[in-house]
């Protein structure tokens, strides 16, 4: 188990470009700001998608493209480090014209309509992700 005290640090609000990538344009921020640790939000909606499902039997992500708009329903995640470069780890639910929901872990390819995020940078011991053996994920150290 591991347990980190932090304090908030800085904390910023603002709209995601239309037709930017999601979690490009939050690695963007993030590196701009230089946070190395923190929380982020999202709200808004997509018009293409890409989630990730782990398999935890095989030890790899599935993507799942979604082409088509889609309503941002939740979107939180977190931002640590990994090979000593900023990371966010961002999941999403989101849902269709009908309330049908999907989700997962954000990839790449995931196009913003609109979008407004929030992200408190946390000041406090820098969480570095290592492989882990056991899940086959890239947990914090």
């Amino acid at each position: 188990m591991i347990i980190n005290e932090y304090k908030v640090g800085r904390e910023f609000m603002g709209r995601l470009d239309h037709g930017s990538d999601l979690l490009k344009s939050l690695l963007s921020i993030v590196q701009e700001k230089d946070i190395n640790a923190g929380v982020v939000e999202v709200i808004g909606a997509c018009k293409r998608s890409v989630v990730a499902i782990y398999d935890q039997e095989k030890k790899v992500y599935n993507n799942v493209v979604l082409d088509k708009p889609l309503e941002i329903v939740s979107c939180t995640g977190n931002i640590s480090k990994l090979n000593g470069k900023p990371m966010i780890h961002l999941h999403i639910v989101l849902s269709d014209h009908e309330g049908k929901a999907f989700g997962g872990h954000v990839m790449e390819g995931t196009e913003v309509f609109a979008g407004e995020f929030y992200i408190r940078e946390l000041l406090g011991p820098t969480l570095e992700r290592k492989h882990d053996e056991v899940t086959g994920l890239n947990l914090w150290a």
